[in-house]
């Protein structure tokens, strides 16, 4: 990255603020089914994108760490992957809640656990580590199945090319609606680059874009069984919002996930996470993840929000 200057804009209205501070917690209940909830959909749209259809991508939630905004994967009955920079910063005892449903206003969890990579690296230019987990103490159920991770060459390779399709969800705004963030939208478009050692792609432009709030959500792709794998985490973006952006691929990070975690997505075949070829096919190009000029803007895409004035009681 070549700063770590916040883009962020605090656009959000009255009206979601209000909303926000009307979330409710979730029951007692040791089980959370993604598919209970359903509230009034909002209008608005991610950039170049539409809204998720109602039991589209529940496994995508929304986190609010103090005053920032991000999105995540449920991967785990109580594992949730997103973005270090969304983590690093919070001291030890920040509550991280957990926003599921179509919008922010539908459920909440608050989470139990998180961790930011040891080797998160926000100064570098590429292949950032920028890599976090959010644990929550009850199952969350997804209708569908979770998306899990690419963990081997072979949908590494069928997934991991230029102009493969990637679909970027996320709770993040559409700047061009004016209607701040909340709602969770869908958007696709293509991966155009990979960085040098593989482990980020640069993907979007055209007014196809995630936008802020969208850190740490997925980018999804489809492997030749069909089925969707979490091939991308949404770190950074261009300034402002539109141009492409850059996503981590989160098998580096596997290993340090099932050693805080104990969730295992590699098996014992690949215990030290070294069971993939991730460097990019050779060619005669500039092998940068970034299709364009070093000078231009680049932030992470955490979305400052109005902070929550309720209180939420741990569980």
């Amino acid at each position: 990255m070549e700063s770590v200057e916040s883009r962020t804009r605090v656009r959000i209205a009255a009206s979601l603020a209000a909303s926000i501070i009307g979330a409710v917690l979730v029951s007692a209940s040791p089980v959370v089914h993604a598919d209970e909830l359903r509230a009034a959909r909002p209008t608005t749209e991610i950039i170049g994108g539409q809204l998720t259809e109602p039991g589209e991508f529940d496994g995508v939630v929304a986190l609010q760490a103090g005053t920032g905004l991000c999105s995540g994967t449920v991967v785990a009955p109580r594992l949730i992957l997103t973005a270090a920079h969304c983590l690093a910063s919070l001291d030890p005892d920040t509550e991280v809640i957990v926003h599921y449903g179509d919008n922010i206003n539908e459920g909440t969890i608050v989470a139990s656990n998180w961790g930011a990579h040891p080797q998160f690296c926000p100064d570098c230019k590429q292949d950032l580590f920028d890599y976090g987990f959010v644990e929550i103490d009850t199952d969350f159920v997804v209708p569908g199945g979770y998306t899990l991770p690419i963990a081997t060459q072979v949908e590494w390779d069928q997934a991991m090319n230029e102009g493969k399709e990637v679909t970027v969800v996320g709770y993040g705004e559409d700047p061009g609606s004016g209607d701040g963030v909340g709602a969770k939208r869908k958007v696709t478009t293509t991966i155009s680059k990979l960085s040098k050692a593989g482990l980020e792609f640069y993907a979007g432009g055209d007014l196809r874009d995630s936008c802020n709030g969208d850190s740490g959500g997925p980018a999804f792709v489809r492997v030749a069984s069909g089925e969707l794998r979490l091939a991308g985490i949404t770190s950074r973006g261009s300034n402002p919002c539109g141009d492409g952006g850059y996503y981590g691929a989160p098998y580096p990070a596997l290993c340090w996930v099932r050693n805080e975690t104990g969730v295992d997505f590699l098996g014992g075949a690949c215990a030290n996470c070294d069971c993939i070829d991730t460097d990019p096919p050779a060619d005669d190009s500039d092998c940068a993840v970034d299709p364009h000029d070093d000078d231009e803007p680049w932030a992470l895409l955490a979305l400052v929000v109005i902070p929550i004035v309720r209180r939420v009681r741990r569980r």
